[in-house]
């Protein structure tokens, strides 16, 4: 089948920095294509400008690059069968188009995010909007985790859903026995950058180097130098941080000062390829975080690249990733204010024979969960046979 896959993110391969919703468009093209599906990404022009100016890259193979009003004609023109829309952002320029399957894919609690970050409501009631919208348009959603599994369904079934479709745009009611089986879970499909392998090398060098990652947002980050990170550091790790504002303009809210002093502090961002190869030179990753309603429902990108980039997590507990690790053994798991635990991943981190075995576990949760054929096996079946029904 035709797919046009669009993205509200730059992708790997314009060589600048990406964030989660780039990496999951590529991540989701490269499985449709390991399914046998023809496909092409979808990056908004407007988007690229903000980075490169007027003067636009070259889009990479298999990339189009378009303002959002010019979308619906670039479907109808290029007689894409299934569309699949990363987040609601774009929905405004979409409506349906007959002998099309739409594929709305839930990839973070967006919301969420932005109710946890400023406490505003006016940004819930206008987001709100948008979301809806997106359900309503589709024939298809797919979630980014099973934890998501109920906050997407309750978003199905609102009643304005049900009106946006059947009074806008004139297609059957959603809510009906079977509204269920419109939602799949698509966990992170990571690819991987060229010259790497889901086999982290073995990282020459003394003693044991942790590394924390990504765009710390608002709504995740912990305040001040937190008790666990200081331990690390006092019990003779080497603690790397790579913690770069977004390109968008979002600040880190974890600066220098929060973290221990004798912290490296790596400035970025770096090209995708780059913060690869960056990851696989740690012995394992650091991500812990304050729980909130979104940190539970959020598969965790910078942690899912870790660990398909075979490096195990030192995770907290409470998201989709933690459920992973604990899976396949692919790190430790723990409370960020259990001491004795931060004790404990101390002793068990520095033990060889331990650490081996969170590799693995890690590397086994890259083959099954986070390889782009893996994850998007159910959905491109599922897919197949409802687009045959649309």
């Amino acid at each position: 089948m035709r797919v046009l896959v669009i993205s509200n993110d730059v992708i790997p391969g314009f060589g600048v920095p990406v964030a989660a919703p780039g990496i999951r468009a590529a991540g989701l093209a490269e499985g449709l294509r390991d399914h046998a599906h023809d496909v092409t990404v979808l990056v908004p022009a407007d988007l690229l400008a903000t980075l490169f100016g007027q003067a636009l890259p070259d889009p990479p193979t298999g990339v189009i690059i378009a303002q959002p009003p010019a979308i619906h004609d670039i479907i109808v023109d290029g007689n894409y069968e299934v569309v699949v829309f990363i987040n609601a952002n774009l929905t405004p320029h979409l409506r349906p188009i007959p002998g099309v399957h739409f594929v709305y894919d839930l990839f973070a609690p967006k919301l969420l995010e932005s109710l946890a970050s400023t406490g505003a409501t006016r940004p819930w009631q206008e987001g709100s909007a948008v979301k809806s919208r997106a359900m309503a348009l589709a024939d298809s959603v797919w979630v980014n985790g099973h934890r998501k599994l109920g906050y997407g369904l309750g978003w199905l079934v609102r009643p304005d859903v049900d009106a946006i479709r059947t009074r806008e745009f004139g297609l059957p009611s959603i809510v009906d026995a079977s509204v269920s089986d419109r939602l799949s879970v698509v966990e992170m499909p990571v690819p991987l950058p060229n010259g790497l392998s889901s086999t982290a090398p073995a990282r020459e060098g003394p003693g044991i180097r942790l590394g924390i990652a990504g765009y710390a947002q608002a709504w995740s980050s912990l305040p001040a130098v937190h008790p666990g990170h200081q331990l690390l550091v006092d019990h003779g790790f080497e603690l790397h941080a790579l913690l770069p504002g977004h390109w968008g303009g979002t600040p880190s809210s974890t600066p220098s000062n929060a973290l221990p002093a004798r912290t490296v502090h790596h400035h970025g961002p770096m090209v995708f390829e780059e913060f690869a190869r960056w990851v696989q030179g740690m012995d394992a990753m650091v991500d812990v975080f304050a729980a909130t309603a979104e940190r539970r429902f959020a598969m965790i990108t910078r942690s899912a690249v870790a660990l398909r980039l075979g490096v195990p997590l030192i995770h907290a507990v409470d998201s989709e990733i933690s459920d992973i690790v604990q899976q396949h053994d692919a790190g430790w798991v723990l409370n960020p204010n259990d001491m004795d635990a931060w004790e404990r991943v101390s002793r068990e981190s520095s033990d060889p024979t331990i650490l081996q075995r969170k590799r693995i576990g890690a590397m086994e949760a890259s083959t099954k969960r986070f390889a782009p054929k893996a994850a998007l096996t159910h959905a491109a079946d599922a897919l197949k046979t409802a687009s045959e029904r649309s």
